[in-house]
């Protein structure tokens, strides 16, 4: 009779462990569901940023006579010597004079172009003809709707200093790190702004 007993006491904690097993292992697979959800949902679908540019900089016209004149005129016999991060520009119309011809500003990136002083920037005439061509300049330009021999006054900085162009005899000043201190420190509220990196984004091309 007590080895009946046993017998039975020994089968009920069998059982009961393998309960208690079977128990567990749901709620570790519940808790291994519970993960891979979380893990999921803690997924995020990358987002592209958004690049809104100015729509002067943005005609794909202009871009392709730019990119003719920079690879077969202005820049040909340069090419060999260009990497390809050289091989960029931006550029901006604008109507400096008020004749109702835009000029057009090219801006040339890459280390060929560009140095600790700034960037090399051209001015052109609607005929691509230079106007002016502007060594260690930095980016942003201001044009002022102020203007100097009917032609708008533009505005660099330089060394930290803000530096006034106006035109004269037929071109503006190619370089303004010569120039001195502009009798303010800003631009004025109507001022237009090109080739603003963080607010007023051109777009930038290959050639």
């Amino acid at each position: 009779m007590k080895n009946i007993c046993f017998v039975i006491v020994l089968i009920l904690f069998y059982s009961c462990k393998k309960d208690e097993q079977e128990s567990n292992k749901n709620i570790d697979s519940s808790q291994e569901e519970v993960s891979a959800i979380h893990t999921v949902s803690k997924t995020e679908t990358p987002v592209e940023k958004v690049v809104k540019f100015v729509p002067q900089s943005t005609d794909q016209q202009t871009a392709n006579n730019l990119k003719n004149f920079l690879s077969l005129d202005y820049l040909k016999d340069d090419l060999s010597l260009l990497q390809a991060n050289d091989r960029k520009f931006q550029f901006y119309k604008i109507d400096l004079n008020g004749d109702g011809n835009e000029e057009i500003f090219v801006r040339l990136m890459g280390p060929y172009f560009c140095g600790s002083g700034g960037c090399t920037f051209l001015l052109l005439d609607k005929y691509a003809e230079i106007i002016t061509k502007f060594t260690v300049t930095r980016a942003p330009i201001f044009v002022e709707k102020t203007k100097v021999n009917e032609w708008s006054i533009l505005l660099v900085r330089d060394s930290g200093e803000l530096k006034e162009l106006t035109f004269e005899n037929g071109s503006y000043p190619s370089n303004p790190s010569v120039l001195t201190k502009a009798p303010y420190d800003a631009p004025s509220g109507h001022a237009q702004v090109m080739f603003d990196d963080e607010f007023y984004t051109s777009k930038t091309f290959e050639f």
